[in-house]
């Protein structure tokens, strides 16, 4: 009975969690997304509406499972392995959970979203290049998830109906439905979106089992890659397929009731959600010597599942990519219809795909695991060495419109960290890493000469 009660207090923490979060993240099952954005973003959140730190690594674990995390995982076992695969996103998930648990307590401390925080870091209009850079991010995954959605549609087009339509037509109008759900149909996607994830895991846990009909395993862990070399690229894009995740992890982590939630949601869900995401599509890659989802699920014999479910899921995905990034470059044309954000982001997105944007996937991850974490940098400092904790909706008003110190080391230390990784130069060979590192002493630096205009320092009782 007990065991009843708990299992039902999740799942209503669960369903709260998912009608109400917010932020601009690639995530799933975001109920009533539409209606509470704009209220909610701009809001602490109350201690009635927390979560279980379990409940919030539920859904970071479904924002991990994507057709492009499938693709990541099969190239890099190409190159690496098995063997070599399990290490890269071994420590590559490490990496992840270690570098969102102190995200994921400055929202949790302080309840407030993302867009809250970087209103009180970098100013009420320096914020706004902050959530332009992370808009154009989700812009990237829209067209990154959309070619991919492409080429699928493709291998299906084949398998179903022996045609071979243009891939540039086919990303064309699967987009074009897609935006069009966005703007017209999210409510419904996204609901259904609950039951696509814990479907596709199944799935992808029977495509796995399946794959080793006729094989050994020893066999497949045997198998060495083309690539040894190619270890450091691959924690690198791995990384970076999730960095934009963990910058924004305020967002989600703001309705975590304590700090172990906190942990919890971070290792559960960026740690060993990102793992399966990434290791349970190595094995059929391996075994087929096929990269592509539909490819693979289709020499194994399941061809008319394996397309319902792929395309659902990445449907789904990619209305929530749409929609995320529509509402940051929102939160900057604050004036312009989100309709009509979405129809130019959807636009340009779709431009992107289909001039090829897959063939650059994985500089993509490595230049996002360079440029965004900064952001980052910059907000953990400014919480924890400097002890600004005082994020009261009461200063409000006195917020300058662009904070110098935060904008000015933003600024230096993107620019380092790009210098250093076109040149390899590393101090800890993971470039994410080395960009976090980077920034921190360079924002302490333009504090001391730059101090801010706030009275943001703790206050007593304020994170109990």
């Amino acid at each position: 009975m007990a065991l009843g009660k708990r299992f039902n207090a999740f799942g209503q923490g669960l369903h709260r969690l998912a009608c109400i979060f917010p932020c601009n993240i690639v995530a799933f099952g975001l109920s009533n997304f539409t209606d509470h954005f704009d209220e909610s973003a701009r809001k602490a959140v109350t201690e009635d509406e927390t979560v279980s730190g379990w409940s919030v690594g539920l859904v970071l674990f479904g924002i991990c499972l994507t057709l492009p995390t499938l693709y990541t995982g099969a190239i890099t076992s190409e190159n690496l392995g098995f063997i070599g695969t399990a290490q890269a996103v071994g420590l590559a998930s490490l990496v992840l959970a270690v570098m969102s648990i102190p995200a994921a307590i400055v929202g949790a401390q302080t309840r407030f979203s993302s867009y809250l925080i970087y209103l009180f870091v970098f100013g009420k209009k320096g914020s706004n290049y902050v959530n332009a850079l992370l808009g154009l991010t989700l812009l990237g995954w829209f067209a990154v998830t959309a070619g991919f959605f492409g080429e699928t549609l493709h291998i299906a087009f084949i398998e179903f109906f022996g045609a071979s339509p243009p891939i540039w037509l086919l990303t064309l109008i699967s987009s074009a439905l897609i935006i069009v759900t966005t703007i017209f149909g999210f409510k419904a996607i996204d609901r259904l979106a609950l039951f696509a994830v814990p479907l596709l895991i199944i799935f992808l846990i029977y495509v796995s089992n399946l794959s080793l009909g006729g094989t050994n395993l020893s066999a497949v862990l045997e198998i060495e890659g083309s690539d040894p070399e190619y270890f450091t690229t691959a924690v690198s894009t791995i990384i970076g397929s999730l960095i934009v995740g963990v910058v924004l992890m305020p967002d989600l982590a703001r309705y975590a009731r304590s700090t172990k939630d906190c942990i919890t949601a971070s290792v559960f869900g960026n740690g060993v959600g990102n793992s399966f995401a990434m290791m349970i599509g190595v094995i059929p890659a391996m075994v087929t010597e096929l990269l592509d989802p539909m490819a693979y699920m289709i020499a194994l014999g399941l061809v008319g599942s394996s397309f319902a479910i792929l395309v659902f899921a990445t449907w789904t995905t990619n209305s929530v990519n749409l929609y995320s990034s529509t509402l940051a470059i929102a939160v900057i044309r604050a004036k312009t219809q989100e309709w009509k954000l979405a129809i130019t982001c959807g636009a340009l997105g779709t431009a992107l795909a289909m001039i090829g944007i897959t063939e650059y996937f994985v500089d993509f991850l490595e230049w996002l695991g360079v440029i965004v974490p900064p952001v980052a940098g910059i907000y953990l400092t400014d919480y924890f060495f400097l002890k600004q904790k005082n994020y009261s909706f009461d200063l409000q008003n006195r917020i300058p419109d662009y904070d110098r110190a935060a904008l000015i080391a933003w600024i230096v230390a993107t620019i380092i960290s790009i210098v250093a990784f076109v040149n390899e130069i590393s101090l800890t060979t993971i470039p994410s890493l080395d960009a976090l590192l980077v920034t921190s002493p360079i924002y302490l630096l333009c504090r001391h000469a730059w101090p801010s205009v706030l009275p943001r320092h703790e206050v007593e009782d304020l994170c109990e």
